[in-house]
């Protein structure tokens, strides 16, 4: 039965897979399309424009040609006149008279043609011109909506890549996505800790003082004054503990100014409250990479400041980040108590095999509420290189008993991932908090 249940679940997997693949390629082949009509509509201005071209030469021509028919209009109705004028003195005066008619005649014919011809490519000059103005107006607007779509179109592609890339690594582990489950539950509670234990609590005490301000206002206002002044800054270490919160569940630096200044204000205020003293280093131009991937990088680099603070026994660290023409490199290292990785990787060899997802997550929310280092290690372990396998990024961790931890993740650059790159060459700038 329960055979049938996991073969029933696996099923509804890979369907959605399917349609999510299904989906994939439907939004591509849109995309396509849509950039088809846009050339089509550039080659047509094209098109337009050389036809333009030709025209406006065969109507240089005419006109050319219908100057040169009027000259010799007027030369053959001169050479016509003299010809009237001897016609009583010449013997053959009625032929000539004939000829210079016929002449004048025939140039006439021709010039009337050729007037007719210009009228004609002019109009259709003319009409080409407007029709060009149109077709810019349009290929200008198909431009716009290209653009713009295709940048939607990459956005979704690129999110549904992910729920892919997802539902694959459950398939592949379920031990993994119950980790993730639980390290979301953990987050969510240690926010409502925090915010139980500092702001509310803040908050409460301030309700109690500023009753108590109430009462001294009418028989001893310098006294309320001193408590409002001490409210003041009470009110004051409450905001910046809500600041606090804030920045660990999503940095607004990682949104405005980039990952390289989300990690150095970490570091920042991991050492204004005295939780580590870490040396921030930052070589190489800056380059934007896409949200989630700066997303993913930034709460590895938190994770593994954490354990540094946490469970390496020391309260310093380095952090270096490092830009380079292929890839983003962060080295995060401590000279702690470290751990054996050997150890841990095969542990979590033996819990994969088991295939035990609930069993194994219950030991390990154990192990974590005992609050041993060696379990902090290994969760947070797990979800670092969750999130570096979920970007493509090659996530290196090196420790060993009495030794120190080095952890060392390498992004390399996509083409879909790159940003807009930030001004600037930043060569070896250190901040030590």
């Amino acid at each position: 039965m329960a055979e049938a249940a996991e073969g029933l679940e696996l099923s509804g997997d890979a369907s959605l897979k399917k349609i999510l693949n299904n989906t994939i390629a439907t939004i591509e082949d849109n995309k396509s399309q849509l950039f088809d009509i846009y050339e089509s509509v550039r080659a047509e201005v094209e098109a337009a424009k050389k036809q333009l071209e030709d025209l406006k030469f065969q109507v240089r021509q005419t006109i050319e040609r219908v100057d040169a028919l009027t000259k010799q209009e007027q030369q053959e109705k001169q050479k016509l006149a003299l010809a009237s004028k001897n016609f009583a003195q010449e013997e053959d005066s009625e032929a000539r008279m004939k000829e210079r008619y016929d002449a004048v005649k025939n140039v006439q014919v021709a010039l009337a043609v050729e007037r007719d011809k210009e009228a004609r490519l002019r109009d259709q000059r003319d009409k080409l011109e407007i029709r060009l103005r149109h077709l810019m107006v349009m290929l200008q607007q198909a431009e716009h909506l290209a653009l713009a779509i295709g940048s939607v179109l990459n956005y979704l592609s690129t999110q549904v890549t992910g729920v892919v890339w997802q539902i694959e690594a459950v398939q592949k582990d379920k031990l993994v996505g119950a980790r993730i489950i639980k390290a979301v539950e953990e987050e969510r509670y240690r926010m409502s800790r925090e915010l139980h234990d500092g702001p509310a609590q803040d908050l409460a005490n301030l309700m109690f003082q500023a009753s108590i301000v109430e009462k001294l206002i009418d028989f001893n206002p310098d006294e309320a004054k001193a408590n409002l002044q001490e409210m003041r800054q009470q009110i004051r270490d409450c905001l910046s503990g809500v600041r606090q919160v804030i920045f660990d569940m999503r940095p607004m630096a990682l949104d405005d100014i980039g990952l390289e200044a989300a990690i150095h204000q970490l570091v920042a205020k991991l050492g204004a409250r005295g939780v580590l003293a870490a040396e921030y280093q930052l070589d190489g131009t800056p380059v934007r990479l896409s949200k989630y991937v700066e997303v993913a990088a930034f709460r590895i680099v938190q994770e593994a400041l954490n354990n540094v603070a946490h469970h390496s026994g020391v309260k310093t660290a380095s952090v270096r980040v490092l830009y380079t023409k292929a890839a983003l490199s962060i080295l995060i290292e401590d000279e702690g108590k470290g751990f054996d990785l050997d150890a841990f990787e095969a542990r979590q060899k033996e819990e994969a095999e088991t295939q035990d997802v609930e069993a194994a997550v219950e030991a390990e929310m154990e192990a974590s509420d005992d609050g041993s280092a060696d379990s902090g290690n290994h969760f947070g372990l797990v979800s670092m290189k969750e999130r570096a396998k979920m970007v493509g990024a090659e996530l290196k961790v090196t420790s060993a008993p009495g030794k120190g931890t080095r952890v060392h993740l390498r992004i390399p650059y996509k083409k879909e991932d790159v940003a807009t790159p930030q001004g600037g060459e930043a060569k070896g700038r250190k901040a030590k908090r």
